[in-house]
């Protein structure tokens, strides 16, 4: 009996159908994790460009909002 869990522990190990989707969270996560900082270092640029781009727009529109 105690060698029928051992095989199926054994088995259990060396199954390697999950690992893709693992790598796969952890690419996801990364790519989440430098997204995050790359808003937190450009966020003050990124802000005056929109408003920048903003005022063109309206001074194309007349000035008005």
């Amino acid at each position: 009996m105690k060698l029928v869990k051992v095989n199926k522990l054994n088995k259990l190990v060396q199954d390697k159908r999950g690992a893709g989707m693992v790598e796969y969270i952890i690419l996801v996560g990364i790519v989440a994790l430098l997204a995050i900082a790359a808003f937190k270092v450009f966020n003050t640029s990124v802000k005056t460009k929109i408003q920048q781009q903003a005022t063109t727009v309206n001074q194309i529109n007349g000035g008005s909002p």
